[in-house]
């Protein structure tokens, strides 16, 4: 029994998908508010008798039905719900098999009964506002914060300096030196003195870029399991020379300017999701920008057509997909023959072909997101670029 929890990464998924054995049961639940575990045991039993009845229709035997469900069933006892009272779940079960998945945003109550797990709702990403982190960069001091819906909190970085002044220095020999700041430098001027060495000046530029690569070091180490986006705050040239050192791959291209010694945890925090708004404006225009001159171009390398996109998944041609989280096209695809039949309400053996689309995708190393319909190209729920 394979049980995965807290967060679904594409790896994840990928590996969910390539899983054999059929039927797959994939069971849904919503957040519920503190102190209802009861009413979401409950629900949760409803969508297990309407899988058994899904699965009795099917043709399965009793017993191997029971088999099956037997994890899930356990679940709903509300002490072992409690745990997870405050986040959505996937539940996906199939012969011999169970994954378990809190997931990071909002999910309706559902239960999916086919041949493979139903993996949209995993698709669906986070608001980059709901979890994203602020890192405040000055010479005095620096500061990781992580903002989410439950509040601000502040990332400890026990290995970067506390600041320009708490950087260990050497001296042009390659040991260790005392640092004396200047007057003048704590104005933000650009000397530094060491006593032995006849007063020699150290470059002000090269201290700053190693106290930042010290920072970014710490950094790095602190974010190393996370995804989400990160914000720099700081004056121009300090962001600028962070950026040239940065091996953190989420970060974000604006950033708030200024200095932000003045500026409390919660001012930069509305700052930075000011810029990610911003940020993820400019992306969606870039990439809405990008399908369009795809889908002009002969040939195309971009569709809005399910039948086109259907056997280019198959054959791995799909470099990027996105499908309506919110929609379902029922029906079946046959890839030897490359046949599609489309039905308006789901008949026995029928798939909703957008979540086979996505399966085909990420099974050819393509990355696949499901967002509302009406945040895709065309009319279709669905729409894709092409790798040729």
């Amino acid at each position: 029994m394979n049980v995965l929890l807290k967060g679904v990464s594409r790896e994840e998924v990928r590996e969910l998908i390539a899983q054999g054995g059929t039927p797959w049961v994939s069971f849904f639940l919503a957040p519920y508010p503190p102190g209802e575990t009861l009413q979401r045991a409950v629900q949760l039993e409803n969508l297990l008798r309407r899988a058994e009845t899904e699965l009795e229709a099917g043709g399965y035997e009793r017993d191997d039905m029971r088999a099956i469900l037997a994890p899930v069933w356990e679940m709903t006892d509300a002490r072992a719900l409690e745990a997870y009272q405050d986040a959505g779940l996937a539940i996906y079960v199939a012969p011999g098999q169970v994954h378990l998945y809190q997931l990071p945003h909002r999910v309706s109550d559902a239960v999916m009964v086919g041949r493979r797990p139903y993996i949209k709702p995993l698709l669906i990403q986070r608001p980059a506002t709901e979890s994203f982190y602020v890192l405040a960069l000055s010479k005095s001091r620096v500061r990781l914060l992580h903002a989410t819906p439950s509040g601000i909190t502040t990332i400890p970085l026990p290995d970067a300096p506390e600041g320009l002044d708490d950087l260990p220095q050497t001296d042009p020999t390659g040991r260790q030196a005392q640092r004396h700041v200047t007057r003048s430098m704590r104005g933000g001027a650009s000397g530094a003195m060491y006593p032995g060495h006849g007063g020699n000046i150290f470059d002000e530029k090269a201290e700053v870029h190693r106290y930042l690569q010290a920072v970014s070091n710490a950094v790095e180490r602190a974010m190393n399991r996370t995804r989400d986006p990160l914000v720099l705050a700081g004056v121009e040239y300090m962001v600028s020379m962070y950026r040239s050192l940065n091996g953190y791959a989420h970060i974000v291209d604006g950033h708030i300017s200024g200095s932000p010694d003045h500026l409390s945890d919660e001012a930069l925090c509305e700052r930075g999701a000011g810029v990610l708004m911003d940020d993820l404006s400019r992306r969606t225009t870039d990439e809405r920008d990008r399908f369009e001159a795809l889908l002009q171009s002969n040939p195309p390398r971009a569709s809005t057509n399910l039948r086109s996109i259907l056997p280019a998944a198959h054959i791995g041609r799909v470099e990027r997909l996105l499908v309506a989280s919110d929609r379902q096209v029922w029906g079946r695809y046959n890839p030897d023959e490359e046949v599609i039949s489309l039905h308006d309400e789901p008949l026995p053996g029928d798939d909703d072909l957008l979540d086979v689309a996505a399966h085909q995708t990420i099974l050819h190393s393509g990355e696949a997101v499901a967002v509302a319909a009406a945040e895709i190209p065309g009319s279709n729920g669905v729409a894709a670029v092409f790798r040729y």
